[in-house]
């Protein structure tokens, strides 16, 4: 691959053959020798190449002045959506720790003017202050495969040094080939699913560069670090405000990170230990945050990863800030907190904290399907941290240009602060998120403004690339899921299949009803082996509720040989509620196995269980049975399993079509139903996939609906088909879900009175 190496210029000149002249509103007339951007601005100017006034829209300030408000309402639903259901979409096959060594997310500035020097001096890594495995990636990431980006670039012949690799990311980062139209996004990620060419890409941009880390390396200071190979620049770090009358310091490991063409600022943090606590959230109060996102939990693989700065209840004092919590809402794989700060005479301001649960420590989320600055930490506040805002970044550069430009978002954050973006699954998951993001970005919308998006999607106009339609829409979600289903090995630079293949169950045809409809194997219940030879495979999956993941089950219609699997997944899921499509064909199908009891005075039953009932009530839409399931005594297992003794409710669909108003009234029978938060529910159907798919995505969608009052389908539907991919399977059902939405608010019982058979 040829390299295009740009020769050192003088100091007011740059470009091919040094032949233009730097911005006169550059300090001193300097600029970067390559890109032109100015080393510094002069007084009141702003941006790479100073020709913002400052005062205007992404204009930096400098000093102790307060950061630009960043992120709007609308992005950051977007953003918090895309990590979301990017959280379903690519759900790893392994919580194996990284082989990396531990460290995450952040980026700090202390409002002076931002160095983009890409000069060799500027990016040279100090191996003598890294650790032993940074000087390893350090070898590696010098020798760059060729035809790696397929940019129309050559491999040298002569062997790659790191300056070599440094000028390389640079060449590329300034092509404008490196910038992807989003519409071709979904075909770039299946096309290098199966290559190196992620991992060849995350590894031409250096971890860090050569900026001094003189605050964070001071003796009194390290000790303040989580990690000690993860140090913010001094260019950039946050410096706290200081009282001379008390022992403080300035210093915090936290770093500010610039978003999408320096229209916002993002801070990016280490999660606080005991001995920052206070630090912490003193950083939060004078840097005007409102917005704070947490990538990380408490604790992960038994290790404290944060301590909490926010009360259990009530208010607590941290140093000179008081805390209040005033609300919390918790979803399956985030919490959202309400949080209100004051000190002392000043007055008390409102703080977000948008809590991500799902996203596990130095790896990826389990799949990717959301005025002051914005707060980004995890533990160490690169990795994930890293990601989360070049997925804003990215999402920005999108609804701007219409285009992504990965590898330029990923060398920019690592000028702010070292390793952002820390493993190769991280980067291929943020293409993922990306695609996800873009997909349902604008989707999301408050009940208020139904019935125009509904009028709009009514609208078939195939001419109009811009135009909204329920097709449209539909196959936007269904293709986010194809590119995003299979999972990448990073060591292997390989897809994963995501379909369960290591049981015989699936091999299996008296397992599955349909070869071409399995369980992806991150999501399956995982039978416990009750007798001797007994298989812990049943063709079912979890699927999250609006409030818990991994909560209910999607499965078939129990085959002859799968009828105990089935009361065995009850029993041991604590399933509550069964909703049943197509019970009225189990006399003419002669694959749906006998599980039921043919009426009160015929119960069913097998060597493993006995299942009584009483007189069903009928309503319009359903057949409602009491069940009782006796669990027989076993033994042969080393242990003999007790006699178990359940009360369920069955709910027979008659509907086969599943018209609008059928679906919302079966919606009011499985409300009527009042189960306990931890009680299951199991949507059923023939296939384990059509009808009892419609069924569970309508019914997050209407708890939605009631939570918060917006209309959320694309999230919904590419949340379940990520796990069930047969869920919703044409756009006929997906008209349908918004229907049932409308009909739903029109009635005025969204999930109102329970008690009297409304939702």
């Amino acid at each position: 691959m040829i390299i295009y190496v740009h020769q050192a210029c003088n100091k007011t000149f740059y470009g091919e053959k040094c032949a233009k002249v730097c911005s006169t509103n550059c300090v001193d007339q300097q600029c970067d020798h390559v890109t032109g951007y100015c080393i510094s601005c002069v007084e009141g100017r702003s941006g790479d190449l100073c020709v913002k006034s400052v005062g205007s829209e992404g204009g930096g300030g400098g000093g102790d002045s307060i950061i630009p408000a960043v992120i709007g309402a609308v992005v950051a639903v977007v953003v918090i959506t895309a990590i979301i259901v990017g959280f379903i979409i690519w759900r790893r096959r392994k919580n194996r720790p990284d082989e990396e060594q531990e460290a995450e997310e952040g980026v700090s500035r202390n409002g002076g003017a931002r160095n983009l020097s890409y000069t060799g001096a500027a990016l040279e890594l100090d191996t003598n202050k890294r650790s032993s495995k940074h000087k390893q990636f350090v070898e590696k990431a010098s020798q760059t495969p060729s035809g790696m980006f397929n940019n129309g670039y050559e491999k040298s012949s002569e062997g790659d040094t790191d300056e070599d690799v440094r000028n390389n990311a640079h060449a590329i980062r300034l092509g404008r080939n490196t910038a992807l139209p989003v519409e071709a996004l979904k075909e770039y990620i299946l096309q290098h699913s199966s290559d190196s060419h992620f991992k060849d890409e995350f590894s031409s941009i250096p971890m860090a560069n050569s900026s001094p880390q003189t605050l964070g390396l001071a003796p009194g200071n390290i000790k303040k670090n989580r990690y000690k190979n993860i140090i913010p620049y001094d260019s950039s770090r946050v410096l706290l405000r200081v009282d001379q009358t008390k022992d403080q310091s300035d210093y915090i490991n936290a770093s500010y990170v610039t978003g999408y063409e320096e229209r916002e600022t993002f801070i990016a943090s280490q999660a606080p230990n005991d001995l920052i606590l206070q630090d912490f959230v003193r950083m939060i109060w004078e840097q005007r945050v409102d917005r704070v996102v947490m990538l990380s939990n408490l604790v992960e693989l038994g290790k404290k990863r944060c301590s909490m700065y926010w009360p259990v209840d009530g208010e607590e004092e941290f140093g000179e800030v008081n805390v209040r919590l005033l609300t919390t809402h918790v979803f399956a794989q985030y919490t959202i907190r309400h949080l209100q700060l004051s000190q002392s005479k000043e007055p008390a301001r409102p703080v977000t904290q948008f809590h991500f649960t799902a996203w596990p420590d130095k790896s990826v989320p389990e799949s990717p399907w959301g005025s002051g600055p914005v707060l980004v930490h995890c533990s160490a506040g690169v990795g994930r941290t890293g990601t989360f805002i070049a997925l804003c970044n990215l999402l920005r550069e999108a609804e701007d240009t219409g285009k992504m430009n990965f590898l330029d978002t990923l060398w920019k954050l690592r000028q702010d602060r070292m390793h952002t973006i820390q493993t190769v699954a991280q980067y291929v998951y943020l293409h993922k998120a990306a695609l996800v993001g873009h997909t349902v970005a604008g989707s999301t919308i408050q009940v208020k403004d139904m019935n125009a998006r509904l009028a709009a999607l009514e609208s078939e106009k195939p001419d109009t690339k811009s135009a909204l339609s329920y097709r449209r829409e539909f196959e936007a979600v269904v293709a986010a899921c194809d590119a995003t289903i299979n999972q990448y090995n990073e060591s292997t630079q390989q897809p994963e299949e995501s379909v369960y293949q290591n049981t015989s169950g699936v091999a299996d045809k008296r397992k599955n009803r349909l070869s071409n409809i399995l369980p992806n194997q991150a999501f399956r219940p995982v039978l416990i082996a009750e007798a001797h030879k007994e298989d812990t495979y049943i063709n079912a999956v979890l699927v999250p509720n609006l409030t818990r993941d991994n909560h209910d089950l999607l499965t078939q219609l129990p085959l002859p040989s799968t009828v105990t699997d089935f009361w065995r997944l009850v029993t041991q899921f604590n399933v509550g509620l069964v909703v049943a499509f197509d019970l009225d064909t189990m006399d003419s199908d002669q694959t749906i196995g006998d599980f039921l009891p043919k009426s009160e005075k015929k119960p069913f039953e097998n060597d493993r269980y006995l299942v009584e009932t009483e007189p069903p009530r009928e309503s319009t839409v359903a057949w409602e049975f009491p069940l009782t399931v006796h669990q027989k005594a076993v033994s042969g297992m080393g242990n003999s399993v007790p006699l178990l003794h359940k009360t369920l409710t069955l709910l027979a669909c008659k509907d086969h079509k599943l018209d609008p108003e059928s679906v919302l009234e079966l919606q009011y029978k499985i409300k009527s139903c009042r189960l306990s938060k931890k009680s299951r529910i199991i949507f059923m159907c023939r296939n384990g996939a059509d009808q009892c798919g419609l069924m569970c995505v309508q019914s997050i969608l209407l708890d939605r609906l009631e939570a918060d009052q917006c209309l959320a389908v694309p999230v919904a539907v590419g949340s379940i088909k990520a796990i069930r991919p047969q869920v919703i399977p044409t756009v006929d059902q997906y008209k349908c879900l918004y229907r049932v939405l409308k009909l739903a608010h029109e009635s005025k019982n969204v999930y109102g009175n329970v008690g009297d058979g409304s939702l």
